[in-house]
């Protein structure tokens, strides 16, 4: 499951029962009943401190108040539509948020407790938030991002090239043991065979003819999917000849550039934009079904 800073979360019956009435440790208020659900002093006191701590941003008690009121009808919204996760799930993929924090689950529960936020809190917004961005994707589903839309967008900002260049590469490899401390003589091998690379057709069967050298099957590369450095060394390397070599895994590398040719595809800031607008056009799905939740909802405030 991926996660992303505005689609993480859980859900699950374990998680929803957290909901309760809060928790009776801590002195607390009823401030708001969301169709019967409590919303408490603590409840939007542990949202402002949630904010501090991992957004690093002050959120005003009205902002936080209004937060929680909208995580209860998330909340309530799954339970009505029967939507759960299992304990074995949510335990993966908590573990999976320690873990790339560097951090066993104990500590990062030990991490937010210290920080004066109840883990239960947390995975309660977490909760929400997973089953609500599940809920709008199904909602939203059939409200694709269009090319033109995308196209507009970019010529908005002034961009509007999205051809990019094909490189048609066939990998040279010098093979070097594992366990060999010294590539100095295949270098050399490889940079004579370079000097001497004129053409796929003929530098290829030269390499073939070589003591241990592979020569790998085409492959096709697009500048759009590949490294600026990557792309500036394929660039500067004439159709025919072979890039300068370098020390891999698997010994010396070279690639002989046997074409190059202009393509019209999807550049990285065509992807971007799509990107960008997929997200805009989940936001506005996500505002106005919250806001047909709260139009229906029972909300009292004390």
């Amino acid at each position: 499951m991926s996660i992303s800073r505005h689609r993480l979360g859980f859900a699950a019956v374990l998680v929803l029962a957290l909901l309760g009435t809060g928790f009776a440790a801590h002195a607390q208020q009823v401030l708001v009943m969301v169709n019967g659900d409590p919303v408490t002093t603590f409840d939007v006191s542990q949202r402002q401190r949630m904010a501090q701590m991992l957004d690093r941003k002050t959120l005003s008690h009205k902002a936080a108040l209004d937060e929680v009121i909208d995580e209860r009808l998330k909340i309530q919204q799954a339970r009505l539509l029967r939507r759960e996760m299992d304990q074995e799930d949510l335990d993966r993929i908590f573990n999976g948020i320690a873990q790339r924090s560097g951090r066993t689950p104990e500590q990062l529960e030990a991490s937010l407790k210290q920080a004066g936020l109840e883990p239960r809190t947390f995975k309660r917004k977490l909760a929400a938030d997973y089953i609500w961005n599940s809920y709008v994707r199904a909602r939203a589903g059939s409200a694709n991002v269009r090319d033109a839309d995308v196209a507009a967008a970019l010529q908005q900002r002034g961009v509007t090239q999205n051809v990019a260049t094909e490189y048609v590469l066939r990998p040279i490899i010098f093979v070097v043991p594992r366990n060999a401390r010294n590539h100095g003589a295949r270098l050399q091998e490889a940079n004579s065979l370079r000097s001497r690379f004129r053409g796929c057709e003929t530098g290829l069967q030269m390499a073939r003819g070589m003591k241990e050298v592979v020569v790998r099957p085409q492959a096709l590369r697009m500048s759009s999917d590949m490294p600026a450095e990557l792309q500036k060394v394929l660039d500067k390397t004439p159709v025919g000849q072979l890039t300068p070599p370098e020390v891999t895994q698997s010994g010396v590398e070279t690639f002989a550039i046997c074409e190059k040719r202009q393509v019209r595809g999807e550049s990285s800031a065509q992807r971007e934009m799509k990107n960008e607008l997929s997200e805009a056009q989940f936001k506005k799905v996500s505002n106005e079904l919250i806001q047909e939740l709260r139009r229906s909802a029972l909300i009292k405030y004390n």
